[in-house]
């Protein structure tokens, strides 16, 4: 296995079945597909057109979108995971079509969308570009779909996944059961071992960073109260110098104020006075995030081949 194979696999190996052509984009020769994912010129890039881009660079955007943004938009940026921003594919975002060189990109993240519940994110000009890397290669990725080969992913050995899921390295077994949450998980995903690997490295983050969204009666009502959270949304806890404590998904945090939403009742904001108050977030998910360092493609065919063989 090589490096490359484990880069694919935390990127989000569904991309190879779910991905959309440029084509049906609106790319084309003068397409707004061409001018994002080249940077100049207007011709959408093909296997032969000679695109190309440092493969260190795109593993380091990959591990920072992994932890900063896959809780939302799924490790391969293909969005979908609930409400609101978390349902925006990356891919066939305009922002990132037309973005060059992480430009658009990281003006966007300095101000985030508190509407759609998407904090600011801080990073720096190198973690920027380098995630810009990453989503450029994945639409080039896309495009060029018709050109790969699909792999056995079931390759690995299920007795050393279940080693895996359940020793030192792993724990799994100490958020997940192999005759409770995770007994069916094949079946539950229509048998695709691509899928069973997104959700290993991604922690099937269902709900994104929001993880709230507006249905049925809420959606037709604006003022109707939001839906409940869901399990995977990361929040924010709040503590005051009086020592009250108030929870929730964060809208914005800055160095001068805090804005949170509340599982019930208005959104709170706090003025930020040297260090009060106290905030502290909450990735239900960070387990997952934590691991992105420590697997090898071994283990992630292994873990892949026994959770499939759990029926």
């Amino acid at each position: 296995m090589t490096k490359q194979l484990k880069a694919a696999l935390v990127a989000g190996v569904c991309l190879l079945s779910t991905a959309l052509p440029l084509a049906a984009q609106g790319g084309g020769g003068g397409g707004r597909a061409g001018r994002g994912v080249v940077g100049q010129g207007n011709t959408p890039p093909s296997p032969t057109s000679g695109t190309s881009f440092d493969a260190a660079q795109v593993a380091r955007g990959e591990k920072t979108f992994a932890a900063k943004c896959a809780s939302c938009h799924r490790a391969n940026a293909r969005g979908g995971t609930g409400k609101g921003i978390a349902e925006v594919d990356l891919l066939r975002s305009p922002m990132v079509l037309d973005d060059i060189g992480g430009r658009e990109i990281g003006e966007f993240l300095k101000f985030g969308r508190p509407e759609k519940n998407m904090p600011k994110f801080d990073v720096t000009p190198e973690e920027n570009a380098d995630m810009a890397a990453f989503l450029h290669r994945q639409i080039v990725a896309a495009s060029e779909r018709g050109t790969y080969q699909r792999l056995n992913v079931l390759s690995g050995d299920p007795k050393a996944g279940e080693a895996f899921f359940n020793g030192p390295v792993g724990k799994c077994n100490t958020c997940h059961s192999a005759t409770g949450d995770m007994k069916g998980l094949a079946a539950k995903n229509n048998n695709d071992a691509s899928t069973i690997q997104g959700l290993i490295v991604g922690g099937g983050s269902a709900g994104g960073r929001g993880g709230r969204g507006r249905g049925g009666a809420a959606a037709a009502d604006p003022a109707a109260p939001p839906a409940a959270p869901s399990k995977t949304a990361i929040t924010a806890t709040v503590t005051t110098k009086s020592g009250e404590k108030f929870t929730g998904l964060p809208v914005q945090i800055t160095d001068f104020v805090i804005v949170i939403q509340p599982p019930t009742g208005p959104i709170k904001s706090f003025i930020r006075q040297g260090d009060w108050p106290k905030v502290e977030q909450h990735n239900p998910l960070q387990a997952h995030v934590d691991l992105l360092g420590k697997y090898t493609d071994v283990d992630i065919h292994n873990l892949a081949a026994y959770l499939v063989s759990l029926k």
